[in-house]
């Protein structure tokens, strides 16, 4: 007798496995007529977001030397130094001045010293001085 309570015992709870683990009957299996379609995502909007960079109170300077200056188009390129404020590994890299005019008096080679203009516009240049 106690053999076949537990051999119920042990059928019932086979049968309650394999039904959480069936698909559900309202839930037809995909075909290749009918492609399953994915999960809906939820708007990137709602989703919190951590800051990109970190943000830094201050000035955001950088130290590099300068490879390319365009005084008409207010452009300057720099192979800088590593810039942790804005999350920057050392690389070459073009910037644009707020004012061109704070190119006038230097050239190609130039070793410099510069501020960026903020980590939501870190690729404006706002100050340069040679070192």
């Amino acid at each position: 007798m106690q053999k076949t309570g537990l051999i119920m015992a042990g059928l019932g709870a086979l049968a309650l496995g394999l039904a959480a683990c069936s698909p559900n009957a309202a839930e037809p299996e995909p075909t290749a007529a009918a492609p399953a379609t994915a999960p809906v995502a939820a708007p990137m909007a709602d989703m919190p977001m951590a800051p990109a960079t970190p943000v830094q109170a201050g000035p955001i300077m950088g130290m590099g030397k300068i490879t390319v200056i365009d005084a008409a188009a207010g452009t300057l390129t720099i192979d800088h130094q590593a810039i942790p404020a804005v999350g920057w590994d050392a690389m070459s890299m073009g910037f644009t001045t707020t004012d061109p005019t704070m190119l006038k008096d230097l050239k190609v080679g130039d070793v410099v010293a510069f501020e960026l203009k903020s980590t939501s516009e870190p690729s404006v240049v706002t100050k340069v001085q040679k070192q």
